[in-house]
């Protein structure tokens, strides 16, 4: 009985291989396009969520650092937990965008307002007031009809935090604030100290979790 020659059949195992490899990578690398494809109208959703939460991020960061120049210590340590809020928020909506096989990029370059304490606080109160009663946020609306849960909780607690951002910016306004902040670091709600919850009623996360901002 002949014996096979070894480097025929090396070089068999090795086409064999190589081809088992290309389809198992082919499958993979082809199923974020189709299920990109599927959610894209989602994932548009999410994406323009993620960009308006970077652009709030960047601009309350700018305004707590203007508060700090104007020994404003009350409204820094707002303007930067709302800053941290927002950024919690864009990275639960960016990891969505992920699951769903797309991409997101963060805007390269922000617009940054330039003014005094109280005039950005009234400027950031007037924007998202005005948000909250002409841009109904129907992308969650979209995302539940649809069935997708994942899409929804992220769209939910962003629009979430806009109206906490808004409370908490009017008892700033009114002089009525504590001035310390605690932020669930799942979900990106924001509270103040004196009222926190046992736990978050948004995630559910533990309180003694929470991130203090003092």
């Amino acid at each position: 009985m002949t014996k096979p020659h070894p480097i025929p059949v090396l070089l068999l195992f090795a086409a064999a291989t190589a081809v088992l490899v290309w389809l198992l990578f082919s499958g993979v690398e082809d199923e974020p396009p189709r299920r990109a494809a599927r959610w894209a109208e989602t994932i548009s959703d999410l994406d323009a969520c993620c960009r308006r939460k970077h652009v709030r991020s960047e601009q309350y960061d700018h305004f707590a650092a203007i508060a700090a120049g104007e020994r404003r210590e009350a409204a820094a340590r707002l303007f930067r937990a709302m800053a941290l809020s927002a950024r919690v928020q864009e990275a639960e909506c960016a990891a969505a965008i992920g699951r769903l096989g797309g991409r997101y990029t963060p805007p390269v370059k922000v617009a940054l307002f330039r003014g005094a304490t109280d005039e950005n606080l009234a400027r950031s109160l007037a924007y998202e007031r005005q948000r909250l009663r002409t841009a109904p946020d129907i992308g969650i609306a979209r995302a539940l009809a649809r069935g997708n849960r994942l899409a929804a909780r992220a769209l939910i607690r962003a629009a979430a935090g806009d109206v906490r951002h808004v409370v908490l910016m009017e008892r700033l306004r009114d002089g009525v604030s504590s001035g310390a902040y605690r932020l669930c670091p799942r979900c990106g709600n924001l509270y103040e100290a004196v009222s926190t919850d046992p736990y978050c009623p948004i995630c559910l996360t533990a309180g003694r979790n929470f991130i203090a901002i003092e």
